[in-house]
């Protein structure tokens, strides 16, 4: 039975800590993503609202109306001003995540590799002792012919 080696533990322990890593790293993609949506909505709304407002003016508007205009597209602005630095914020944790897993994944990698080395070391170890009883069992048998089977022909 071969025993395990002593780092064993802690490989499990950073296997399951970049699983977490990767779980985090993906919760916080999904939130990027949804805040650049939100971001691409405001925008287009804006756009929309500009839009609007162009073709009210050209067709002659009350100045009530186009208060109300540049109170919501002002409102609008601030709304994408905020939105756009919870995109910051969110593209900064996903980055500073990623690095997070890929320092995990690569501690991962590196007890992975000294499993490698480890069970190369063995194998040779078991090789070597395979060689050594192979050459003691032909140095003791070796002084001694082997006397060939008689030819049984009927």
């Amino acid at each position: 039975m071969s025993r395990k080696p002593p780092w064993d533990r802690l490989k499990d322990l950073a296997a399951q800590r970049r699983d977490a890593h990767a779980q985090r790293l993906a919760a916080l993609t999904r939130d990027r993503d949804e805040a650049r949506q939100r971001l691409e909505m405001l925008l287009s709304y804006r756009t929309d609202y500009q839009t609007r407002l162009s073709q009210a003016s050209s067709k002659g508007i009350d100045l009530e109306v186009l208060r109300n205009y540049q109170s919501f597209l002002s409102q609008l602005e601030r709304a994408i001003a905020q939105q756009s630095d919870l995109v910051a914020q969110a593209e900064r944790k996903v980055q500073g995540a990623r690095q997070e897993w890929t320092s995990e994944r690569q501690r991962v990698e590196s007890f992975q590799a000294l499993d490698e080395r480890h069970s190369a070391s063995v194998a040779k170890d078991e090789r070597r002792r395979a060689q050594k009883l192979t050459d003691e069992w032909s140095s003791r048998n070796g002084g001694r012919q082997s006397i060939p089977a008689p030819d049984t022909e009927f």
